[in-house]
């Protein structure tokens, strides 16, 4: 179930989001997501970013990115995912209140940064649509157990032995 895999996310809390740049090759850098179940099940990533970053203009050429969660005990959580830009009004309103009232250490107050609120012209609001979730806390990797591995949508299903 993709509970198991936000809970994990939100205890980590910073991932290594994997963008690809204009000349095709892969960027990294540590960011703060935000999960939501939505009341009908959709898995959505929120992303909060400053307006102009290299990570933007990477996921306007490609909107596909990787999130990779891993703490030192080797708890492990990846994501990977379709992006979008969210510029309606109604709905970066609802977002920020979201990450706003998210508990502690994944929630945060976005006003921090963004002291103009949700249409603050300096925040951009990126949407993450997971199509592959991998995770797995060390101790059931440690007992011989395996992964858990969620394919999501079948229009975006991966072929056979492309999952690790």
């Amino acid at each position: 179930m993709v509970a198991g895999f936000v809970a994990l996310a939100h205890e980590i809390v910073w991932c290594t989001l994997v963008t690809i740049d204009t000349a095709g090759r892969p960027r990294s850098r540590v960011v703060h997501p935000v999960w939501e179940v939505t009341g009908d099940g959709e898995l959505f990533g929120w992303l909060t970013t400053r307006s102009g970053t290299p990570k933007l203009r990477h996921i306007a050429a490609t909107p596909h990115v990787s999130c990779s969660y891993w703490r030192e005990n080797h708890d492990t959580a990846v994501a990977e995912c379709h992006t979008d830009v969210v510029d309606d009004e109604i709905e970066r309103k609802r977002v920020w209140e979201l990450l706003a009232g998210t508990p502690a250490p994944a929630g945060f107050d976005p006003a921090t940064i963004w002291p103009g609120g949700p249409q603050d012209p300096g925040l951009t609001l990126v949407r993450m649509r997971p199509w592959l979730l991998r995770f797995a806390r060390a101790s059931v990797l440690a007992a011989g157990g395996q992964p858990e591995i969620h394919r999501i949508g079948s229009s975006t299903a991966l072929p056979a032995g492309d999952h690790h």
